[in-house]
C-alpha cells in the first residue's frame, strides 16, 4: 500500500495495517467489520544507543526484529519506504547520527 494508517505510521507495523471483511453469519447474512493487527506496546534494547526505545510494534515486525539480528540492525537495514513509520524513521536517524557521532562503535556497534 502507498499509504499507512495513522496509527500504524506511530509504530512499527512491517507493512501489516487494519483490513475489512465481512462476519458471515449461519443464515450467510454479511456484516462488515475490522481485521486489526497484533500490536504490542514494547520496550526494544538498542545495543548502540545503549537505551531503551518504546514502539507500538505488530508481532509481525518483532520476528522480523529478531531474524535481524536486534532493533539496531532491523532499522538500518530496513528502506524508508518499508519502514512507512514517522516514529522508525525517528528512531532510524537517532542511530545513524549517534554511530556518526563516534559513540556507536565504541559499544559495539550494530552487529
Amino acid at each position: 500500500r502507498a499509504f499507512a494508517s495513522g496509527r500504524a505510521g506511530r509504530g512499527l507495523y512491517h507493512g501489516r495495517d487494519v483490513r475489512f471483511g465481512n462476519n458471515v453469519s449461519f443464515s450467510h447474512r454479511k456484516t462488515r467489520r475490522k481485521f486489526k493487527p497484533n500490536v504490542q506496546r514494547k520496550r526494544l534494547w538498542s545495543q548502540t544507543m545503549a537505551c531503551w526505545l518504546r514502539f507500538n510494534v505488530t508481532t509481525h515486525a518483532l520476528r522480523c526484529i529478531d531474524k535481524a539480528g536486534g532493533i539496531d540492525a532491523y532499522l538500518l537495514r530496513t528502506p524508508d519506504t518499508k519502514l512507512n513509520s514517522i516514529a522508525g524513521a525517528n528512531a532510524k536517524r537517532m542511530l545513524q547520527d549517534h554511530i556518526a557521532s563516534g559513540d556507536g562503535a565504541a559499544s559495539g556497534g550494530a552487529a
